[in-house]
């Protein structure tokens, strides 16, 4: 069969990038989950769907204790993951195929959706979802790190020749 689309791997690469953001973006659903919900729970709820596990996440970070100033942007990036999710499935389940649209006097690439011919998205929009995509996932990292830190000071150092304490902690 004849290759006739993503002939530069343009396709490809920024699909890739999609993907590699939505496992990091996947694996911290379910590492905070762990984290809050703990065995034996976490085990009945680990193969929710990717939207019921942010819809938990959301109810739960808040009842973690955490700083309000941490907590409302990391609810606000969960909320936008699930949006963007409905992208990241536009692409994994539908192919890429050459479209000719009335507005277009040439065949485009476009990835189109099987079941609403209206839903498409073009090399451009792809782009703009990689870098996005990309945004989001180290951004809920961030979050995620930042929650981690909270109450940190800082460690105090002992020397082994005296057994003085120094004062590690930032200040």
């Amino acid at each position: 069969m004849a290759k006739i689309v993503d002939l530069d791997h343009k396709w490809a690469t920024l699909i890739g990038r999609v993907f590699i953001s939505f496992g990091s973006i996947e694996r911290l659903t379910h590492e905070s989950l762990k984290k809050w919900l703990k065995d034996p729970i976490y085990s009945h709820i680990k193969n929710m769907r990717f939207s019921a596990r942010v819809d938990l996440l959301i109810d739960i970070v808040t009842e973690q204790g955490f700083q309000d100033e941490n907590v409302a942007p990391f609810i606000n990036n969960l909320k936008l993951s699930k949006e963007m999710a409905k992208k990241r499935n536009l692409i994994a389940h539908n192919p890429l195929m050459l479209c000719l649209f009335q507005e277009e006097p040439d065949f485009t690439e476009a990835i189109v959706s099987s079941v609403k011919n209206d839903v498409t998205m073009e090399l451009y929009e792809l782009e703009t979802l990689a870098e996005e995509s990309e945004k989001l996932a180290a951004n809920l990292i961030e979050g995620s790190v930042k929650f981690d830190l909270e109450g940190w000071k800082g460690l105090t150092i002992t020397s082994q020749a005296s057994g003085t304490p120094k004062s590690g902690a930032p200040s």
